[in-house]
């Protein structure tokens, strides 16, 4: 699965601006996503974000809800007697739409304020990208990735942007919360979201 692909298809990218400009344009667009990555598998960091929108457009084909939310109902309450407030630290992370998991990853949030993404995908063409946080509430904190995306003869796609919003529970075992993958053109021109929820444990070095 991998948007790579589509933009080795002559008219594509235009094709997808198309879309954009009808009507119904993000049940078009994500049904034509779930089409092109089928045949491939992700790769690089870049793929990895266009493979979570592949597999979040087939679970919303399959489903009429238009709202999605964490797993049950709604984002995690911080607990009242949280232990470890900070985020920072490395942490095995989720990503669900609805209840199903499309992608895994280790993260490392550091104390100045910056991030490390590592994707469980083929490590060989990159898997590590980068992100920025910041604690927006007590025991709530906001992420953002910034990604350049490439097809694989070294065209540039345009970038995905991941944005995270997490809280802490189980006295800062656990974070839980809501994640949206926004995709542009070369020319920064918004094509469309993909909303849904992120769950994560913290791993201890003890």
């Amino acid at each position: 699965m991998n948007l790579r692909k589509i933009a080795d298809k002559k008219g594509s990218i235009k094709m997808l601006r198309m879309m954009h400009n009808a009507a119904g344009v993000r049940v078009a667009v994500l049904s034509v996503l779930v089409v092109a990555f089928s045949a491939t598998a992700m790769a690089s960091c870049g793929d990895s974000l266009s493979a979570m929108a592949a597999a979040a457009a087939s679970v919303r084909s399959q489903s009429s809800a238009s709202q999605l939310s964490v797993k049950n109902g709604s984002p995690a309450a911080a607990s009242d007697n949280a232990v470890n407030t900070s985020i920072v630290g490395l942490w095995h992370v989720r990503f669900q739409v609805g209840d199903d998991t499309i992608q895994e990853a280790f993260q490392i949030w550091n104390a100045g304020g910056t991030e490390v993404h590592n994707p469980n995908v083929d490590p060989r063409t990159g898997n590590i990208c980068l992100g920025a946080w910041k604690e927006a509430a007590p025991r709530t904190f906001k992420l953002t990735h910034r990604v350049w995306s490439y097809d694989e003869s070294g065209n540039f796609l345009g970038t995905i942007n991941l944005n995270e919003t997490l809280v802490l529970g189980d006295k800062g075992n656990t974070h839980s919360g809501s994640f949206t993958l926004d995709f542009y053109d070369p020319s920064g021109n918004f094509m469309f979201e993909v909303p849904g929820s992120a769950i994560g444990e913290r791993i201890s070095p003890n």
